[in-house]
């Protein structure tokens, strides 16, 4: 069973949810806020239950801010879902957007009474290896940045010393219809590698993208090896920053074979950064407490 906290890094005040009531095998989570005159009104905690096969039936548990409880909802859809369950799923428009494995991405808010799952096609010249099984999403980033969604990808390549031929972005400029753009898809004999990566030699090691920069539109920030880098689509530098992360590994057990898996910050937490405008948290949505404490 997982354990939820709610962490406020300029208090460091962290707050536990009581225990989920049920127990997924994969197990994806979202967070929904309101947000009103730049207080937060309430938050939802989502768990959605990922299948390892295709499913009609979407089950979610819900954690409610103004309860204090949770509460398991069922969403039917009408085309099956298998959703990349290594991805944190983002918030855009009210909603929960998943990746999933073949159809795109799956938009769903299953807080609402009368829930319907909608479904935004990719990009038709994706990498279709970042969604596989084996990958699960593993080297693609699905988020929204300066209002709008970006879908960018490491192309894998395990063949080449880096494991990866190059990298795309793509922004969605409609989201009814479904059109994408591609705005970069450079090689890697393109890429410029910084000193410290040229010097410890990754060979091996592939990228995984980690966050969009929350200001500047041309950087992307990614993990290699041991190293949190970033790229700069303008520049086309990779280069790292700062010191070499600790990494966290644990031995993953799935039919008969053995995999070491690396614990990464996209699946542990959401990255957040801080808005033009603190934001304050009433403690009451959650202890009851009247304190607040901006975030």
């Amino acid at each position: 069973m997982t354990d939820y906290h709610m962490y406020n890094p300029i208090t460091q005040q962290c707050i536990a949810f009581p225990p989920p009531l049920l127990c997924f095998r994969f197990v994806s989570t979202g967070f929904l806020t309101q947000i009103e005159g730049g207080t937060l009104k309430s938050y939802k905690v989502v768990r959605f239950d990922c299948q390892l096969r295709e499913s009609h039936n979407l089950k979610f548990e819900i954690f409610y801010s103004e309860t204090g409880s949770w509460r398991s909802v069922v969403v039917h859809s009408d085309q099956a879902i298998q959703i990349t369950w290594l991805r944190m799923p983002l918030s855009f428009s009210g909603m929960l957007h998943w990746i999933d494995r073949s159809l795109g991405i799956m938009a769903c808010d299953p807080c609402r009474a009368s829930s319907q799952c909608g479904i935004i096609g990719l990009p038709p010249d994706i990498d279709k290896q970042c969604k596989n099984y084996k990958n699960n999403g593993f080297h693609s980033l699905c988020n929204v940045h300066q209002g709008r969604l970006r879908y960018f990808e490491v192309s894998l390549a395990p063949s080449d010393p880096f494991g990866f031929s190059g990298f795309s972005l793509w922004v969605l400029d409609d989201y009814d219809s479904a059109t994408w753009s591609l705005q970069h898809r450079p090689r890697v004999t393109d890429v410029l590698f910084g000193d410290i990566l040229t010097r410890q030699g990754l060979t091996g090691s592939c990228l995984v993208p980690l966050a969009f920069h929350p200001f500047d539109g041309n950087i992307v920030c990614l993990r290699l090896g041991v190293y949190i880098v970033t790229y700069n689509v303008k520049t086309l530098k990779l280069e790292a920053c700062g010191n070499p992360i600790a990494t966290e590994y644990c031995l993953c057990e799935t039919r008969g074979w053995l995999s070491w898996c690396a614990r990464i910050p996209s699946k542990l937490a959401f990255l957040y950064v801080l808005p033009p405008s603190p934001i304050s948290i009433p403690n009451n949505l959650s202890t009851g407490q009247k304190e607040e404490h901006g975030v």
